[in-house]
């Protein structure tokens, strides 16, 4: 029935295992997990033997292939018609994880579910993804479906394994930014998404410094799918932004204006970790830049 499917890279998901096994054991449905770990130097036993134990699938990969990849590998070794990807950096929140996709895989139509991720209660007032993620990231079923493709993340999503395929079979850019190009292929193709509530715990907080390499990946990312033709971008408030600020042809005065102040707003966001508005201006910077 189900594949559960985690690409890990220098991340202990032994725990998550563990945990997956306790709720599989519950279920009459058929679920399989398979690990693959795309050439850690980390952790690499201590999850090689969580899939031991629990009698999960374990794949390493020879080289560092990246993310995508990774998930494309997972895919064509599993053995199902839905595929389910957690992050190696995830926790169910609760002990219905597993069943609430079985029993949406039996009862509904829909192409895509997105569980949703959430925070742990945890005090760190200059963690610049602890803010992010509470700010941007943890949102509610209902409020999520009111835009289905604003709020898909990859690190926990079920999909239609034909569907996968169909998307990324010629997907080559293995950098930072799967999420929006998963969330515009499904918008180009017109699919079903439903949002549950059925989230997972984020653990694996980057430093501020690594977040912000990261919004440069991505608004770089952003700005290359962006010349993709074929892909729907307009749920994007990037996109939106910079198709405004082109149509009053300012695009060339921000991005000069982005250019002298990025140092400013890096620094800011390093050793504050706020606010939010300069994690936006980057990824603006890093898009207008790629353009």
């Amino acid at each position: 029935m189900l594949s559960i499917c985690i690409p890990t890279y220098n991340t202990d998901c032994s725990e998550l295992l563990d945990i997956l096994a306790e709720q599989i054991a519950q279920l009459e449905e058929a679920v399989e997990v398979l690990v693959c770990d795309d050439f850690s130097t980390d952790d690499v036993r201590k999850n090689q033997e969580a899939c031991e134990r629990n009698g999960f699938s374990f794949f390493e990969n020879q080289s560092n292939l990246g993310s995508i990849s990774t998930r494309i590998k997972l895919a064509k070794n599993s053995s199902f018609n839905w595929l389910l990807f957690i992050d190696a950096d995830m926790l169910p929140k609760t002990d219905e994880y597993v069943i609430k996709y079985t029993n949406f895989v039996t009862f509904n139509n829909a192409d895509v579910a997105i569980g949703g991720c959430c925070y742990a209660n945890e005090i760190k007032p200059f963690s610049l993804r602890l803010r992010y993620g509470r700010n941007r990231e943890e949102i509610s079923a209902e409020k999520r479906q009111l835009n289905p493709y604003n709020s898909i993340l990859f690190g926990n999503v079920l999909i239609k394994k034909e569907l996968f395929s169909e998307v990324f079979n010629d997907f080559q850019d293995n950098a930072y930014g799967e999420d929006i190009y998963l969330s515009s292929s499904l918008k180009s193709l017109n699919k079903d998404v439903v949002h549950l509530p059925n989230e997972t715990y984020h653990l694996g907080l980057e430093n501020n410094r690594e977040f912000v390499k990261k919004i440069q990946k991505s608004g770089a990312m952003h700005a290359r799918l962006d010349s993709n033709s074929a892909l729907d971008l307009s749920h994007s408030k990037l996109v939106r932004t910079y198709s405004l600020l082109n149509r009053y042809m300012l695009h060339n005065l921000v991005r000069l204006a982005l250019t002298i102040s990025s140092p400013f707003l890096k620094t800011v966001l390093y050793v504050f970790g706020a606010p939010i508005l300069f994690v936006d201006l980057l990824r603006l910077f890093y898009f207008l830049k790629a353009k």
